[in-house]
């Protein structure tokens, strides 16, 4: 007969299960050859957008018949599915990538140029796959009768009538949920908790509309194709501002803090990959 700490092992793991799994999978990001970083952070971009297309199409199709609060609700459950898409396909996404890959580095496992290099690629390759779907979207969702201009305006513009202080400290909560994420679903077995999980997590950025660096840029793309007033000088500073709260909300609300936890959390615990 299995004892109760056996049967909640296989559907939990404890904290320094948790990291020593983070170590694993933060190392085999990091050592995955650079074409192969890149190109799954394309196909990332590309299938998170998915997500934000489909908010476009809710926003459209739900805006004429429900009130604001009903379609913001919508708006923000179909804003998961790009999400559950790219975490469920391993995909490399920047956000997760603020703690899952710092970590082995703050255990000195791997160096700082390396996780430079990953970074890099991945947001390289993460917005180059959103701003091409942007394109792919825009024109679909007009042609297919899904999408109103309004509605990539509307979106997009949601973002820049925010101030700068506004945009860092929405990026921040933004990558704090993301990194906290990836941190949460190394504790989780099965596929039907690990989807429950990102819908729940990704509900909070979608529904609130804080400001991701790689689905935002899908955002603004669509809403500048669309004719919204915004400058090429307005879209670099956003991404630069969104992509320092972002990193700053994984690195250290989640990557630093959740890796000293762990550490001190056994004593002379040796993490062991």
């Amino acid at each position: 007969m299995s004892t109760p700490s056996e049967e909640m092992a296989g559907t939990q793991r404890n904290y320094e299960d948790i990291l020593r799994l983070q170590i694993e999978e933060g190392l085999g990001e990091l050592e995955r050859p650079a074409s192969g970083q890149f190109l799954s952070a394309l196909a990332c971009g590309l299938n998170l957008s998915l997500g934000v297309f489909s908010m476009f199409v809710m926003a459209t199709q739900a805006g004429a018949v429900f009130g604001d609060f009903v379609t913001q609700l919508l708006k923000g459950i179909v804003y998961t599915f790009g999400f559950v898409f790219v975490i469920i396909a391993q995909t490399e996404l920047f956000t997760e990538h603020t703690s899952l890959a710092l970590i082995p580095v703050l255990d000195g496992r791997s160096s700082l140029g390396k996780l430079g290099q990953l970074w890099t690629l991945v947001y390289i390759g993460n917005l180059l796959g959103s701003s091409l779907f942007a394109v792919l979207g825009f024109y679909a969702g007009l042609s297919l009768h899904l999408v109103d201009l309004h509605a990539f305006v509307s979106v997009a513009m949601t973002f820049i009538d925010l101030s700068p202080m506004a945009v860092f400290l929405g990026a921040v909560l933004a990558g704090w949920l993301m990194a906290l994420l990836a941190w949460i679903l190394t504790s989780v077995r099965d596929t039907i908790s690990r989807i429950a999980v990102i819908i729940i997590v990704t509900f909070l950025i979608g529904f609130g509309h804080l400001p991701h660096c790689v689905a935002a840029s899908a955002e603004l793309v669509a809403g500048m194709l669309a004719g919204a007033p915004i400058s090429a000088l307005e879209f670099v500073r956003f991404e630069a501002i969104t992509t320092i709260g972002n990193v700053v909300g994984g690195v250290v609300f989640v990557g630093l803090l959740n890796y000293s936890f762990a550490v001190r959390g056994t004593d002379d615990m040796d993490v062991e990959v």
